[in-house]
């Protein structure tokens, strides 16, 4: 015997728990709203970085818009520093020739993230990422290579800073 009741309450079970909303992403303590991201200094001597990233940076913390960016350091719940310490190459794959076939520039960047409240670091840690160039690359395909891994970057550190696993 078929019994319609257990069976729509059992329909209404799975339809209320489809509803229900899971996330991947942490949370941040209440109490950080406001994150300042001064400029990041750079070590790594080339030329355009320094800028380029911190505004990446601003910019996908401005897009999340889980914290609010504020320019001064003494409105901020968080401080968000950074050091570009290098840009290196690496041949990845050599030819037959000892020519090389691909080179990886990666982009090597210390970060803290620092909880004004506490006066002690939400995170802090390196966070490094390559793009890929054929051969050695022109300087216009290092540039390009550099703003992949950039863009790798940036992601990370969001994910870092907005997630507080």
């Amino acid at each position: 015997m078929f019994d319609y009741r257990r069976t729509a309450l059992y329909l209404l079970l799975l339809f209320t728990l489809g509803c229900v909303k899971y996330s991947f992403k942490g949370a941040l303590p209440s109490d950080l709203k406001t994150i300042a991201i001064p400029l990041f200094e750079d070590r790594s001597g080339w030329p355009g970085l320094q800028e380029d990233l911190t505004t990446r940076v601003v910019d996908s913390f401005i897009k999340d818009n889980t914290l609010r960016v504020v320019n001064r350091e003494e409105d901020a719940d968080l401080i968000l520093r950074g050091v570009i310490s290098s840009v290196d190459q690496r041949a990845v794959s050599i030819g037959g020739d000892e020519t090389v076939k691909e080179t990886q520039i990666w982009v090597n960047v210390q970060v803290k993230c620092l909880n004004t409240h506490t006066n002690k670091p939400l995170w802090s840690g390196t966070v490094r990422h390559f793009g890929t160039v054929s051969g050695s690359g022109t300087l216009e395909e290092m540039d390009q290579a550099i703003k992949e891994a950039l863009d790798r970057i940036v992601e990370e550190i969001l994910l870092n800073t907005t997630a507080a696993w």
